[in-house]
């Protein structure tokens, strides 16, 4: 091994070039070449020092591959050039084929990813679209134009389309804006839907279980967005409850609700991070083939963070009727606030009313949870049940859960109770019903 001490600093680049020199010259720096020779690898190294200073090279006898010896004739140079070659050959195929590799890597990412000119797409999970051409169709600028619309709100309008490999049905939801406005309102309002995809993004486009509607894909274009859902085949909460179908019966409006009340446990305790939803209501539960509730649209959606018990807000966001009082009076809002979102989701499986109904413009209270608590401390509170679930023996259940949605309606949201108690106390109706004393028992629990 050879040590070359110098005040300057020696590269690997330096030792290649004192390699390739000595390697031109076997004999360079034989003992009895020590003056003109060193000079002149001091210039083609570049090494700088003092006049008093001269480099000195130590080379074991043993390891003095620069010396002429009897194991290494004159005909080895030529050797050692052709290892040099083959081993300059063999780094360029190593490297060349490690290009094409993340050559192939890089435009697999971007077929995946998005990172296209004029569109991204991101895929959240291949467990539904295995692969992205199945959206290719999007990038058409005439995309949605022979689609059913099934849906319209604030952001945008909602499409439905069909994947053939699955035979399944998938739901677009088309967010449109100009990235260029320069009106204060216009680019307001563009922020604020982007506000809202990121949020999509962030909560359902991670985050998975049963009762929550996965986003599946994003594709941003130039001048809108695509979400991608799964389509819900029974449609809207709300749908179902304006539609005079008998086949809504109380076991089916009882499940929605466990299963609303566990996708809400799920976003404020189970999860990693705590999620507000900030706009839950019957438009935004959507129902599967099986009326399984999904909980949908967390554009609103807000994460808490693990050491903040609220969140103060610029503005009330959210839909009338459903906006808890401390979010509307001092835009302070918490949990609890999806909690009085959904007493009124209960109290309008029961009662087949919702918030907004003309049905409260004509009542002495007006407003539904007042009426809420009025009937349910009336001595008849089955009056507050919608008619076509009467006479199917489930009566005193559904007071049972009027009862509860008096409790998550509260005035102080310290005496609202938290999404797990909700769950439990909604699943374990049935089985208590069947006690004699199962009121009793039920609130003891």
């Amino acid at each position: 091994m050879a040590f070359i001490s110098s005040p300057s600093r020696f590269s690997f680049l330096h030792f290649f070039t004192f390699i390739l020199l000595a390697q031109a010259k076997p004999n360079f720096l034989t003992p009895n070449h020590h003056g003109s020779q060193l000079l002149i690898i001091r210039k083609v190294l570049g090494i700088h020092t003092q006049s008093s200073f001269t480099p000195q090279v130590t080379v074991p006898r043993r390891y003095n591959f620069l010396e002429k010896s009897p194991d290494h004739p004159r005909g080895s140079s030529k050797k050692t050039i052709t290892g040099w070659a083959l081993g300059i050959l063999a780094g360029i195929f190593v490297g060349g084929s490690f290009g094409v590799l993340l050559s192939f890597l890089y435009k697999f990412r971007s077929l995946v990813r998005g990172d296209k000119k004029h569109s991204r797409l991101t895929i959240f999970t291949t467990t539904f679209i295995k692969n992205p051409t199945e959206l290719a169709f999007l990038e058409q600028d005439d995309a949605l134009e022979s689609l059913e619309m099934i849906g319209s709100g604030g952001c945008g309008n909602v499409y439905k389309a069909e994947l053939p490999r699955l035979q399944k049905s998938i739901a677009i939801k088309k967010i449109k804006y100009d990235r260029t406005a320069e009106d204060n309102d216009d680019a307001s309002n563009n922020k604020k839907k982007q506000n809202q995809i990121r949020s999509e993004i962030q909560t359902v486009g991670q985050i998975r279980h049963r009762n929550l509607l996965p986003l599946l894909a994003h594709m941003a274009k130039p001048d809108c967005d695509f979400l991608v859902f799964e389509y819900m085949e029974k449609g809207s909460l709300q749908s179902a409850l304006l539609q005079e179908d008998p086949e809504f019966d109380w076991r089916k409006r009882h499940r929605i609700a466990v299963g609303i009340a566990s996708g809400l446990e799920y976003l404020h305790m189970n999860n990693t991070q705590r999620i507000i939803h900030r706009d839950l209501k019957p438009e935004n539960i959507l129902l599967d083939f099986n009326m399984e509730p999904r909980i949908t649209d967390f554009g609103l959606a807000r994460i808490l963070p693990n050491n903040d018990t609220h969140i103060i807000a610029s503005g009330a966001d959210g839909t009338y009727g459903y906006i808890a009082p401390e979010y509307a009076q001092k835009l302070v809002f918490t949990d609890k606030c999806d909690i009085y979102s959904f007493g009124l989701i209960l109290a309008a499986l029961v009662t087949g009313k919702l918030p907004t109904d003309g049905f409260f413009q004509h009542t002495e209270e007006v407003y539904p949870v007042i009426w809420l608590r009025n009937m349910v401390n009336s001595g008849d509170p089955k009056r507050a049940i919608d008619t076509k679930l009467l006479g199917n023996g489930y009566e005193e259940q559904m007071v049972l859960v009027l009862k509860i949605a008096c409790s998550c309606t509260a005035d102080d949201p310290k005496e609202r109770p938290n999404s797990k108690k909700v769950r439990r106390m909604l699943s374990e109706i049935q089985v208590q019903y069947l006690s004699v004393n199962g009121i009793l028992v039920f609130f003891a629990l």
